[in-house]
């Protein structure tokens, strides 16, 4: 019976137990439901606001969009909008780098270039660069380098290499003109580098060095043709020296033969007019005088008879007689 009633008692505490606990885990059921639903809400409320808000930097600015109808440009700073309504797109405005590598352009005189640019631009119409054109990023860098395949198609392969700044300048006025088209300013374009392929070089090379050997063998012909000149021109001048020197020799002497004769007629004029009238003694003064002047001249008279002619060396109209030596 003892054993009856300890169980009675052990049933009565089992009960008692089973209503404490679960009057507690009932009292602290329903806080958890309304802490649960706090945090739900919470996390709700927190994820609309944070879609609700957005912020654009200072670099860039945003395309607020509703319904997918574009309604303005969002400045940079804090900006609301309606959730799963509203996008925003954010445009990057600020000055970008762009590069063209290696581009292989012809010349005007066929020859094959490898250029390379770098150019930066900056966005100015962010409507226009983000909802006007399709992936602007790639057809703003395709348009450059068309751009410069076609001015280094107006050029020689000399320009190309050595007239970077007028290249440039050419290549940012033709950019420019297609600016509004794509919503964007370029601020600058500069050539990297610009040489021709390996093969056209070395031909360039041996073109170098046959053009070279050409000039240096004219160079060497006309140095010779000059040397030339100038020896002909002092064996020309010494030949007209040597001339000019025989012939005024030649004058002074035919002048001092002349003056001699003269002075030699002059004076046997002289002789003749006082032996004139003096006989047998002139005629033999006269031929003493015409033996000397033969002798002189190494000249001979050869004469058959015994009289020796008398030579009239007077100009005057009147003649000596010829008379017989004795």
């Amino acid at each position: 019976m003892s054993q009856n009633n300890q169980s009675g008692v052990n049933s009565v505490k089992d009960s008692v137990s089973d209503k404490v606990s679960g009057g507690c885990l009932e009292r602290l059921y329903k806080p958890a439901l309304v802490i649960l639903a706090v945090l739900i809400v919470g996390g709700m409320l927190f994820s609309l606001a944070r879609a609700a808000v957005y912020k654009i930097r200072p670099y860039e600015r945003g395309l607020h969009l509703r319904g997918g109808r574009f309604i303005s440009i969002d400045e940079p700073g804090w900006h609301f909008q309606i959730p799963f309504v509203d996008t925003v797109i954010g445009v990057t405005v600020i000055e970008r780098s762009g590069t063209v590598e290696q581009l292989s352009a012809m010349t005007a005189d066929d020859v094959t270039m490898n250029v390379s640019l770098l150019y930066t631009f900056r966005v100015d119409d962010p409507v226009r660069f983000q909802l006007e054109v399709l992936d602007p990023e790639r057809i703003v860098s395709g348009f450059v380098e068309g751009t410069l395949r076609d001015v280094v198609n107006t050029k020689d392969m000399a320009e190309v290499m050595h007239s970077r700044a007028e290249i440039n300048r050419e290549v940012m006025a033709a950019l420019q003109e297609k600016e509004d088209q794509y919503g964007v300013i370029f601020v600058h374009t500069q050539i990297q580098s610009a040489s021709p392929p390996e093969e056209v070089v070395s031909a360039i090379k041996d073109r170098m060095v046959a053009e070279q050997l050409q000039e240096q063998a004219e160079a060497e012909a006309i140095q010779q043709r000059t040397l030339a000149d100038s020896q002909f021109y002092a064996a020309q001048k010494k030949a007209d020296g040597e001339a000019y020197q025989t012939t005024k020799l030649a004058e002074a002497e035919a002048t001092q033969i002349r003056l001699t004769s003269e002075a030699q007629k002059e004076a046997l004029r002289e002789i003749l007019n006082e032996l004139e009238g003096k006989g047998t003694l002139a005629e033999q003064y006269i031929q003493v005088l015409i033996a000397q002047e033969l002798r002189q001249n190494s000249k001979w008279i050869i004469s058959g008879s015994d009289t020796v002619p008398v030579m009239e060396l007077r100009e005057s109209t009147s003649q000596m007689p010829q008379t017989a030596a004795p």
